[in-house]
């Protein structure tokens, strides 16, 4: 008699760990979307941080009154700082106004850049334009 206990507790032993496993299964992938978009949404805040940081210091080389800046200087400065964060400046579009427009005046720098999620790209796969933003940011100082 103490075998035939013995066998129905290892058999309710076996179905709890099937069904722990079972549910596991069914949260997973709910799991992995949740931290592989933490993960693609922190690369895309480091990203917009960036290009906030390459604006205001683009900006700052176009109102100094120099006269040796050019805006060859100004895209320099958005360039070197897209090199050292390992983005590609030629998908970059870089809008430079009011440079040089007078003591005063506003100058502003607008940078915008294409970011594609990568790892939740095969989640959003029924449109190509939900996988990818465009990040914009721009920066305002006046002319020195």
């Amino acid at each position: 008699m103490n075998t035939m206990r013995l066998a129905r507790k290892d058999r309710s032993v076996l179905g709890r760990r099937g069904q722990a496993l079972v549910e596991f299964a069914l949260i997973l992938p709910l799991l992995l979307i949740l931290v592989f978009g933490i993960i693609e949404f922190a690369r895309a805040w480091n990203q917009y941080q960036v290009l906030t940081d390459a604006a205001r210091e683009a900006a700052r080389t176009a109102v100094i009154d120099n006269p040796t800046m050019t805006q060859d200087s100004v895209q320099g400065v958005i360039l070197a700082a897209l090199t050292r964060a390992r983005m590609d400046y030629s998908s970059a579009t870089v809008t430079l106004t009011g440079w040089r427009a007078g003591r005063g005046t506003l100058a502003e720098v607008q940078i915008e850049y294409p970011f594609t999620f990568t790892w939740l790209k095969p989640f959003l796969a029924w449109s190509d334009a939900a996988a990818s933003i465009t990040l914009s940011t721009r920066f305002v100082m006046r002319n020195e």
